[in-house]
């Protein structure tokens, strides 16, 4: 993986494997949840690639990567991109011996009067054909959420 994670505790970069199986040993019980968002700001596309670590009812910790590109105007590739960047980083932790992510957060609408209604069904095979859990609206608010805040 080319992307640069940094802390959203303290800016500070990271290196993703060693820092993320220090983090999963510190306690028991902890859920990994990854997503993706991007906006569309002026001439350029910005994603944001989301991992939260979910300490149950003590809290949670993030850890991001935010690349841009140069504007994409078609809605579906925009979104479709941030289903396969979820997916890679996903198959990335798990290649390099780290746990399934609980699951991973897709930020699409099941609401027909969204636009992003159209990808969610492809979407959500895409995910699962991997062997991963997907959720999405309202449900997939963690990672999503926070991958939105850092797009801005």
């Amino acid at each position: 993986m080319d992307r640069k994670f940094q802390s959203l505790t303290n800016g500070a970069y990271i290196d993703l494997i060693p820092y993320l199986e220090t983090k999963l040993a510190e306690a028991d019980n902890i859920r990994m949840y990854i997503g993706s968002d991007s906006q569309t700001i002026a001439d350029k596309t910005v994603y944001a690639l989301v991992i939260v670590l979910h300490y149950g009812n003590n809290g949670g910790h993030v850890i991001y990567s935010k690349k841009s590109l140069p504007k994409i105007h078609n809605r579906f590739t925009r979104l479709w991109n941030e289903v396969e960047d979820s997916v890679a980083l996903a198959k990335y932790l798990e290649e390099n011996d780290l746990p399934k992510p609980a699951y991973i957060d897709v930020d699409l609408n099941p609401d027909p009067r969204y636009q992003s209604n159209t990808l969610l069904r492809a979407a959500l095979g895409y995910v699962e054909s991997f062997g991963y859990t997907p959720r999405c609206k309202p449900y997939a608010v963690s990672a999503t959420y926070i991958a939105d805040k850092i797009c801005k």
